[in-house]
């Protein structure tokens, strides 16, 4: 999924995860599994709830309107999919299939429709998700007791090769209990040694010393996200034994210190702060644990987010307006006026307003020679020109929904005392008050919106 789910947290250290045995993970991808599967991400399509869940951590950070569309796009598939009588869903991230997509596997039952879990994960039928928002696979094949989707090649890897034992990929699936979305890490052999030889050693920001502390001492690691009651980020680094646990820890410990002391340097990494600051890698035995609670993160997160996309949307509304005053200067040195509020027809009704006479302006040469200029804006010609709104004409603190329609808040004063007074145009030379003491444009709420 593309979703962006923000893994930087605070965390709230609860108790130690004491997970229980459970082998339906790991038995359902077993069969599919290679020397190089290094991830594995399952998503329980019975507890998977992407618009509670964002409304819940993602909606304080994030437009509401996107994640709105994003989240039904989702659970309308994983609802599809859950209909079709698929219960989980894996992904499985094998180097031998990077860069590219993961392979997607769906254990089938008695009640599955194979066909149509099929057809979702191509993309097909009425609750097929935006492929932005989620993959569609190019291949689907039925074998080993589920539905298999990715590549030509990865299919028929699968089909020739017989799977590869991986217990410490098992054991992660086990940490992850009942989540509704878990991540399993359990490195091969081979990409440890890849990665001990281009980087023998570790940052000194990170306290130095070999990069086998961290390559050698991981067993596999477990990330997961609950729903229910509330949203929690529970991750469980296996070590291979307390010392090797307490060396993983001070690492962690000095990646997120760095990060922090970064937010706490740049005004612009704030949210580094708020998301690291007080983040405190637990040790339990053989085991680093981490707990936090992502409703309480979001909601300490939201706060410099906020002010930084509030800040970006005023510099843009005063990018906006500047663009506007500088094609009202240029229609000036082009007529010797500014534009009137609006032209009328024969008949003296208002047919465009200024906005559309200053479109060649605003470097939108081609969609002014497409009005028709002695018909009304809502004429069968002119109308559907209106959802081609130039992009300066659209406050960004607005509603996306009126862009979309076209409608803008961006409004002029009317009035004999205004530079805009009806049909009639006025220059420089009619403001005999100064130009510094007249209001050109304002920003009107949404509720004036035209």
């Amino acid at each position: 999924m593309h979703l962006s789910i923000p893994l930087a947290v605070i965390l709230t250290v609860a108790a130690p995860i004491q997970a229980p045995a459970d082998d339906a993970k790991p038995s359902a991808v077993a069969p599919f599994l290679s020397e190089e599967a290094s991830v594995v991400v399952h998503l329980n399509l019975k507890t998977l709830d992407a618009r509670a869940f964002v409304s819940k951590v993602v909606g304080k950070l994030a437009d509401e309107e996107m994640v709105n569309r994003t989240t039904k796009a989702v659970d309308d598939w994983a609802g599809a999919l859950k209909a079709a009588g698929a219960s989980d869903l894996f992904l499985l991230f094998d180097m031998a299939d990077m860069p590219g997509m993961p392979v997607a596997v769906t254990p089938l039952t008695a009640e599955s429709d194979g066909k149509a879990i099929t057809d979702l994960l191509k993309g097909k039928g009425p609750n097929a998700a935006p492929p932005n928002i989620v993959p569609r696979w190019p291949a689907c094949e039925t074998f080993r007791g589920a539905v298999v989707a990715g590549s030509s090649a990865a299919l028929a890897r699968m089909r020739d090769k017989p799977p590869v034992a991986r217990p410490e990929l098992a054991a992660a699936l086990n940490a992850g209990r009942d989540a509704s979305v878990q991540i399993a890490i359990n490195p091969s052999d081979v990409q440890r040694r890849a990665v001990e030889e281009a980087m023998p050693a570790l940052p000194t920001e990170l306290g130095g010393g070999p990069i086998a502390t961290v390559t050698r001492g991981l067993r596999w690691a477990s990330l997961t996200v609950d729903l229910a009651p509330k949203p929690l980020l529970r991750i469980v680094i296996q070590a291979q034994d307390a010392d090797a646990a307490t060396a993983i820890q001070k690492v962690v410990r000095g990646g997120l210190d760095l990060l922090a002391k970064q937010g706490r340097d740049d005004p612009s990494l704030t949210i580094l702060t708020a998301a690291f600051g007080r983040l405190k890698p637990e040790v339990n035995g053989d085991r680093v644990l981490i707990n936090a609670d992502l409703e309480k993160t979001a909601a300490l997160i939201a706060v410099p987010i906020q002010q930084a996309r509030e800040a970006a949307k005023r510099s843009q509304c005063m990018n906006n307006f500047k663009q506007i005053g500088l094609a009202m200067h240029n229609y000036h040195a082009t007529n010797n006026t500014f534009p009137p509020a609006f032209n009328t027809g024969k008949d003296g009704k208002a047919l465009l307003s200024w906005r559309v006479l200053i479109l060649p302006y605003l470097d939108q040469k081609a969609l002014f020679d497409e009005f028709h200029l002695d018909e009304p804006w809502d004429s069968p010609h002119n109308k559907p020109l209106i959802s081609r709104m130039p992009a300066d004409y659209a406050c960004p603190s607005g509603s996306g929904a009126l862009t979309r329609d076209g409608k803008t808040t961006y409004l002029t004063p009317r009035g004999p005392a205004t530079i805009f007074p009806g049909a009639k145009a006025i220059s420089i030379r009619d403001i005999t008050d100064g130009t510094s003491n007249t209001i050109f444009v304002v920003d009107a709420s949404d509720d004036f919106a035209v």
